[in-house]
């Protein structure tokens, strides 16, 4: 495997989500790889590993649109985390339960990745409160 496909899995397994936004996971991943990587070298990376990476493109909604208007899809890894991150454990089931979701859908259903989407943004959400009221 690349070496921007290792440190982009590495990400995923060790954020609080249970997916990234492509343009969410570039940002991190040029903090550990640095400049070079672009949105397209990192798409190409990672829909050569469909054995690890789970690509759902935006299809429809003002979900899919980042700050510049452009649509950006999301990443799951295929993978789960043998060290997950350090979350209480309801966080954890329900950043697993979304990542789960998310990797048994059919892609190629509208009505499957939009409500995957709001089901991904919802888990951010919930998962604040949950963690806060760990705290």
């Amino acid at each position: 495997m690349n070496t921007i496909a290792t440190h982009a899995e590495s990400v995923l397994h060790a954020t609080p989500h249970p997916a990234l936004r492509l343009g969410e996971l570039l940002r991190l991943l040029t903090e550990r790889v640095g400049p070079s990587v672009t949105i397209d070298r990192l798409r190409h990376a990672l829909e050569g590993h469909p054995e690890r990476f789970r690509v759902l493109e935006s299809w429809q909604g003002s979900w899919r649109l980042r700050e510049d208007g452009s649509a950006d899809a999301w990443v799951i890894a295929v993978r789960s985390s043998n060290t997950p991150p350090d979350e209480p454990p309801p966080a954890l089931r329900l950043r697993e339960s979304v990542r789960w979701v998310g990797l048994g859908m059919d892609c190629r259903s509208r009505m499957e990745v939009s409500r995957w989407y709001a089901i991904a943004l919802a888990e951010r959400d919930a998962r604040r409160a949950v963690v806060r009221r760990a705290a």
